[in-house]
């Protein structure tokens, strides 16, 4: 009997020769096929066919398109996807390699500077997907694959393209989003809300592995993160983290810390702290944290739609990284802050460059009543995504967010998306500099049709003519100032219409926000869910 489902191997005959099954897992099935068009060996990444039935296939398949914008030399790029015959899958390039599960089958546990080279890898690679606002949520050693010992991370974004397209449907069926060992705890929760850390728990539980030979024995307690110890674990751990030294076990009970303000906050700190080269965590007194508190409040006050513009929960989540207690920060807080969250009140508008014909910033604001929970951000994220064709880069602080362009080939623009949702409003910001689109269009014109056409002017004037000089002195102030006339009407209308895209991206996301507010009363300042 064939390996090989036929049901699958006709949907896909068209373009792909499946051959045979190469590993499976609890959510899918991978094969090993030869894609015809290409000539090349791929592996088809096969959904179970109850956990597709479970999802909506169009959610999935936008979520994986995202996923497919990762470029970087330690993610595995991902061809294709789609849906044949009631089949979900995905295509990546196959690995003719050992995975890190395999690698530590035979050699566990892994040598110091090989586990910290590994490690390193990993980090960069998360770091570079975070920085795209996508988060991998499974990192283990099965998705870390070795093409000529050179780390590769697989399945970026599949753990979230599932979890998101599934909803609550998934959570019925009881599919696992992510795995035991390496699941972090807010994961292990139910926590939808996750953030960098969840991976960096993740990948602190791979290194401990490669570092002791077997997984975490449970999660450190408060007491162990203080002393930087694993003071529960195992002997047999014990004897391989006092080989590894203190400064790589303290790395990892911070990496590992089950509290979200005191784990390590991102893959780089994680990889900083393990080779010892992390900077020293300064103490403050209670006057210098109120202090902190104090200009962080009036940077929020004098520019709320900053991207750096904090709640609470932003405060604390910065205060965390420089080791302060969530607790001080609140305690300080309460003296420094007003508890009423005021309105948030609208922006001027930048004033048209008589001179240019045209503004130097475009500005556009959307107030929406109620307020849009942050689990419903990443809906907001993909919209932009959708209208701009850019992946772009997210950051999250508090409850507001801001979406930027990724610059790159091609790409010449710089937008910036805010979102800020304070005081029972949704205020939705859409800005963009002009200053490269001043440059290309009166360099260009003036530098092409202006010195371009100076030639042919003064040789029609002198050669064909045989006008005075004095004709020059009028000739010449003429034409730059048509070219600058000329120039100036096509800035003009390149501005226009650059503000009409962002508009209706602004009036798109209005309606979107609108959908996504919940029905009942928006929230007060005193019921709000602080991070």
């Amino acid at each position: 009997m064939s390996e090989v489902p036929p049901e699958l191997s006709a949907a896909l005959a068209e373009r792909y020769e499946v051959e045979r099954p190469i590993g499976r897992g609890g959510m899918a099935t991978v094969y090993l096929a030869r894609d015809g068009k290409h000539r090349r060996d791929v592996a088809i990444k096969v959904l179970r066919p109850d956990l597709a039935a479970s999802i909506g296939t169009d959610r999935f398949l936008q979520e994986i398109r995202i996923a497919a914008r990762l470029t970087h030399p330690h993610i595995l790029a991902l061809h294709d996807s789609g849906e044949a015959a009631g089949f979900l899958y995905y295509v990546m390039p196959y690995i003719d390699g050992p995975s890190l599960r395999r690698r530590l089958e035979q050699e566990s546990p892994v040598e110091v500077t090989e586990a910290l080279r590994i490690t390193a890898a990993v980090a960069d690679a998360l770091g570079y997907a975070h920085r795209m606002g996508i988060f991998h949520r499974d990192i283990k050693p099965e998705n870390i694959l070795f093409s000529q010992g050179h780390p590769i991370v697989t399945d970026f974004g599949i753990a979230k393209a599932i979890s998101t397209a599934g909803g609550v449907n998934l959570t019925r069926t009881g599919f696992p989003l992510g795995t035991p060992g390496y699941m972090s705890p807010e994961q292990a929760a139910g926590l939808t809300d996750l953030d960098e850390r969840t991976d960096v728990y993740s990948l602190a539980a791979v290194a401990y592995e490669m570092f002791v030979g077997d997984i975490p024995n449970g999660w450190p307690t408060e007491d162990e993160v203080r002393a930087g110890r694993f003071l529960a674990a195992p002997a047999k751990h014990r004897a391989r983290l006092a080989q590894t030294g203190s400064q790589i076990e303290g790395a990892l009970v911070r990496g590992l810390a089950i509290r979200l303000d005191e784990r390590t906050p991102t893959p780089a700190a994680l990889v900083e702290d393990l080779l010892g080269t992390a900077p020293a965590r300064r103490h403050y007194s209670n006057t210098e944290v109120k202090d902190i508190v104090r200009r962080a409040a009036a940077m929020e006050a004098s520019d709320p739609t900053a991207s750096g513009a904090m709640t609470i929960g932003g405060v604390e989540e910065i205060a965390a990284e420089v080791g302060i207690p969530s607790e001080l920060v609140r305690s300080a807080a309460a003296g420094a802050v007003e508890p009423r969250m005021p309105s948030l009140a609208p922006l001027a508008s930048p004033r048209p460059n008589r001179l240019l014909g045209g503004p130097t910033r475009l500005l556009y604001e959307r107030l929406v009543d109620g307020e849009v929970p942050d689990a419903e951000f990443s809906l907001m994220v993909d919209e932009i995504r959708r209208v701009m064709g850019n992946v772009g880069q997210v950051s999250q602080l508090g409850r507001s967010f801001s979406w930027s362009t990724v610059r790159g080939p091609g790409e010449g623009r710089a937008v910036e998306v805010a979102v800020v949702v304070r005081g029972g409003q949704t205020r939705i910001t859409i800005q963009e500099s002009l200053g490269r689109l001043i440059g290309a269009t009166f360099g260009g014109i003036g530098g092409g049709l202006g010195g371009g056409g100076m030639g042919p002017i003064m040789g029609v004037l002198f050669g064909a003519m045989h006008a005075p000089g004095v004709a020059a002195i009028v000739a010449v102030p003429l034409w730059l100032a048509s070219v600058f006339g000329i120039a100036r009407t096509t800035y003009r209308a390149f501005a226009k219409r650059r503000g009409r895209e962002l508009a209706q991206l602004a009036d798109r996301l209005e309606a979107l926000a609108r959908e996504l507010i919940p029905s009942g009363p928006a929230l007060g300042p005193e019921r709000k869910r602080l991070r």
